[in-house]
């Protein structure tokens, strides 16, 4: 059972996106979405094939196949490892948006949970999100992304000197960093996270939004917001935040 589950967490790739970019005061609240690697057999109309899962949070997934689906059809997505810690083996979702790849013959379908409360609570893609972090709380965010908690040592450098230091909670969009050095806003920084267990540490560039006195202790409190992230550094970023959320520090 436990290696079944390890498998379905190696699927993970730790990417939270915004998947919602609308204006309107309610619709700001942004959803979570954690992006996938996930192999899925899939049912429509009877006809089955395979998929894969690129990003899925509490309201919906989004699938790559070979298959080009109309919006609003019926499809049921069946659990990706099997395991006795679910009851439901699949889940009823309805197309929402299907459209070919630029580059590639292939295609991304968007997908709206569509099943019944009851089997959405006893379905596998509720127990995986639920084990990676999210809960209902943690559906809709006026922050870019869910944050982890951490204590993990830190240093950050500034208009050439480093400053060591706690990062506090890490996540896609920036970090709060604890630091007995008060930084003006909007300087430019980097973070050095890590090493954290076989993670090696990493460099994020950032600017610094704001800096506060903690409640107690007398430190520093910094806001970063990370900017102008490479490719390769979202994917060591995104480690890190599944890291902090597995071993339970979150």
């Amino acid at each position: 059972m436990i290696e079944r589950f390890r498998q379905l967490l190696r699927g993970a790739l730790a990417f939270f996106q915004v998947r919602s970019q609308s204006s309107n005061a309610d619709e700001r609240r942004r959803l979570i979405r954690l992006r996938c690697d996930y192999k899925v057999q899939c049912v429509v109309d009877q006809q089955q094939f395979s998929a894969q899962i690129r990003d899925m949070g509490l309201n919906g997934m989004r699938l790559r196949m070979v298959e080009k689906l109309k919006p609003g059809a019926n499809i049921f997505v069946y659990h990706p490892s099997n395991t006795q810690r679910v009851e439901n083996e699949y889940v009823l979702c309805l197309v929402r948006w299907s459209r070919k790849r630029k580059d590639g013959e292939d295609f991304d379908v968007g997908l709206q949970y569509a099943d019944t409360p009851g089997n959405m609570r006893r379905s596998w893609v509720k127990f995986l999100l639920k084990e990676l972090g999210f809960d209902e709380r943690a559906i809709y965010t006026r922050r870019k992304s869910i944050r982890a908690d951490s204590a993990m040592e830190g240093v950050v450098s500034a208009d050439g000197q480093e400053f060591p230091g706690m990062v506090l909670n890490l996540g896609a969009g920036g970090a709060l960093f604890e630091t007995d050095t008060q930084f003006s806003p909007n300087t430019k920084v980097q973070l050095r996270v890590g090493p954290l267990g076989s993670l090696k540490a990493i460099w994020l560039p950032g600017i610094l939004l704001h800096s506060k006195e903690a409640e107690e202790g007398g430190q520093q409190l910094a806001s970063i917001r990370f900017q102008e992230l490479k490719p390769a550094q979202v994917r060591s970023l995104g480690q890190f935040v599944l890291q902090l959320l597995r071993s339970g520090e979150s």
